[in-house]
């Protein structure tokens, strides 16, 4: 996949393109900056709008036109364009799908304001800034438990997670099947491994040897000339979300009822163990200095990728790290392995399992889910994950994905990808309904404690408090 740019960024895609920025402050530039205006409640006059809209009749007879909105991703959208609707137009000749594209910052901006007109896309994807918590409770898209539970069979539901499943699922009900499962895990270059003689980390997430302190141990010895990027060498970047940190210290941030309910009223940025495990993540700067600071990072990335050439020996990230690495040249000797052991047990992975949502506006339910159920049959998901390189969503497209991959490393790659989904959760990103409102106040607070001016200790009632006060004002 190629390199994003700041204002094309999800936070997922942000923590992707900026790996290097393991203290979190170069997240600031390319996160989003304002709240985006899909949080913003429909007057009474768009729902009235919204309304006729819903009351007008689906079309009789002819071709069935379903508008299918997305945002600019090359890859995924090549899949659509060349695969998807050439193989549903052969399938459901009289349905036409229109591919709506849009660039990733008017995603949610346009979505909006087609909602307030009573005219939703039939289908889109959780490819914004809003997570589909948030589009449910807000009335945007249906519940699909009823399709789902009528095509059980056909769908063949015991192939997906039941994480994946649970974390799909908004109040009881399921907004769709995901699509693909990303996991979290530590890639590393087996070339700075074995020029250091340090041995390779372990795949397997029950390996209890690999723990932090190990991995720290390791990244310890993988550093040199910390302060010249020219010849430096660096253990590890991180690239995390902030329920990542927290899991891999068996801490929680949110109270353990928030992604049954997708409503967050408070935030434990007063508990230690949460600051204690992010005061442990941006140590690696500060302290232990195995990790690059942000001017190393961008020193370092101007040059190229760091992980590629040889500069960085770790990173701890999330699937869409493998978006990257399906560019990188044969020789490039790399693998993955399990996240390092917790206190509590094996670490809980943080999963990204994104469904296709089904407008609530629409009158073409019946037709739209056609699609959709379509998309998410076993062999439309092997092509899926065959044309974008995706982690697959069901268990048995595991190997079409590890085949993807040079043989050397599809062993502990399997054990890589089978234990996140076993031991891992479905992020509270797009579970908590209003997360786009809060993510920037969290992240421009934590600034000076990921740049080493501040303690975690020293912003984090600062955190508690501002994210509180905005979580007080939302109401789903």
């Amino acid at each position: 996949m190629q390199r994003l740019e700041c204002v094309k960024v999800t936070r997922r895609a942000a923590m992707r393109a900026l790996a290097l920025a393991t203290a979190g402050a170069a997240l600031a530039a390319c996160a989003p900056q304002t709240p985006s205006p899909a949080q913003v409640e429909p007057t009474k006059a768009e729902v009235k709008a919204t309304e006729a809209a819903t009351a007008a009749p689906a079309p009789a007879g002819g071709v069935v036109k379903l508008r299918y909105y997305v945002n600019a991703d090359p890859t995924r959208n090549k899949w659509a364009q060349d695969v998807l609707i050439p193989d549903y137009k052969q399938a459901k000749p009289d349905v036409e799908v229109e591919l709506i594209i849009v660039p990733w910052d008017e995603f949610d901006p346009k979505l909006t304001s087609m909602f307030a007109a009573g005219d939703l896309p039939e289908i889109w994807g959780n490819w914004g800034s809003t997570g589909y918590a948030e589009y449910a409770l807000r009335g945007m898209c249906i519940y699909q438990q009823e399709y789902i539970d009528r095509d059980r069979d056909a769908l063949q539901l015991d192939d997906f997670p039941k994480t994946a499943l649970e974390g799909v699922t908004v109040q009881g009900k399921l907004v769709g099947l995901p699509i693909y499962n990303l996991g979290t895990y530590v890639y590393y270059n087996r070339d700075v491994f074995q020029n250091e003689g340090v041995a390779f980390p372990p795949s397997d997430w029950e390996d209890t040897s690999w723990t932090w302190d190990t991995l720290l141990e390791v990244a310890t010895k993988l550093t040199k000339n910390y302060d010249d990027p020219a010849t430096g060498q660096y253990g590890i970047t991180t690239s995390l979300a902030f329920e990542d940190i927290c899991w891999l210290f068996g801490a929680d941030l949110w109270a353990p009822d928030v992604t049954k309910t997708s409503i967050a009223k408070t935030i434990n940025f007063d508990k230690p163990d949460v600051i204690d495990a992010f005061q442990k993540v941006y140590d690696l700067v500060c302290k232990h200095k195995v990790a690059p600071d942000a001017a190393i990072s961008s020193a370092l990335s101007a040059a190229g990728d760091p992980f590629q050439a040889g500069k960085v020996g770790m990173i701890l990230s999330a699937g869409w790290t493998f978006w990257g690495l399906k560019d990188a040249g044969g020789d490039f000797n790399w693998s993955v392995a399990a996240l390092p052991h917790g206190p509590k047990g094996p670490a809980k992975a943080s999963l990204y399992a994104d469904p296709m949502l089904i407008s609530a506006q629409t009158k073409l339910k019946d037709e739209a889910w056609g699609l959709v159920s379509f998309i998410n049959a076993v062999e439309n998901l092997r092509k899926f994950v065959v044309a974008t390189w995706s982690e697959p969503s069901r268990l048995s497209l595991l190997p079409d994905f590890a085949n993807l991959w040079p043989e050397d490393i599809r062993p502990d790659m399997m054990k890589a990808l089978e234990g996140s989904w076993k031991y891992g959760e479905v992020t509270p990103w797009n579970r908590i309904a209003g997360y786009s409102q809060f993510y920037d106040t969290i992240n421009n607070e934590l600034s000076p404690a990921a740049g080493c001016d501040k303690t975690v200790a020293e912003v984090a009632p600062i955190i508690k408090q501002k994210v509180e006060e905005i979580l007080a004002g939302l109401s789903f």
